[in-house]
């Protein structure tokens, strides 16, 4: 049996890969939401669907499972 990788049916959206970035730089929902010009919570949501599009238990876990697969690389703002 062959196995996948976990982000072949990763589909994450423009906005979900910006609030990845400041996430993985250690920036909080707030500090995030500023710099997007979006809401705290729209910003926690982001982060929840990219949680739950990656099956990942927490941030740390999130994180560490996006750089790994590449999905997360370095963005110029």
């Amino acid at each position: 049996m062959e196995r996948m990788s976990g982000s072949e049916n990763v589909q994450l959206t423009s906005r979900e890969l910006d609030v990845l970035q400041y996430v993985a730089m250690g920036r909080s929902a707030k500090e995030t939401a500023i710099e997007l010009n979006i809401a705290p919570c729209t910003v926690e949501r982001h982060v929840e669907n990219v949680r739950l599009k990656t099956r990942t238990r927490n941030r740390a876990h999130m994180i560490a499972y996006v750089i790994r697969e590449g999905l997360l690389t370095e963005r110029s703002n």
